[in-house]
């Protein structure tokens, strides 16, 4: 499931051209952590609508929410089946990393749903 997961991140970005990917992967019981600085050239909103696209296109995740903060935090709600047919929940967040930054914090939180 996490390197299905992790392909399926990593093929999303370089999709929509980024420059350079560092991660970071957590994993506790059912839950994963993932923590992505990607470095591009397009506007926040821009990189997020291509991120998410990318992921309901090409990787079938079923988008169901999204929301800007104050912060210009871009959060995505997804949800998806892994191979086993279970059920998942994925917060999707985008941030710029730094002001006037080409980079991107990609920071991605998947739960399994209990009642799958």
């Amino acid at each position: 499931m996490k390197k299905v997961l992790s392909f399926a991140l990593f093929t999303a970005l370089v999709f929509i051209g980024s420059k350079s990917i560092f991660a970071d992967t957590q994993k506790e019981p059912q839950k994963l952590h993932y923590n992505y600085f990607v470095e591009t050239d397009l506007a926040t909103d821009k990189f997020s609508d291509a991120f998410c696209e990318r992921l309901s296109t090409k990787h079938h995740w079923n988008k169901v929410s999204s929301s800007i903060e104050s912060d210009e935090t871009y959060t995505s709600l997804f949800n998806f089946k892994d191979e086993s047919q279970k059920l998942w929940e994925c917060e999707v967040s985008i941030k710029r990393a730094e002001v006037h930054s080409k980079r991107m914090r990609v920071s991605m939180t998947m739960n399994q749903l209990l009642d799958s």
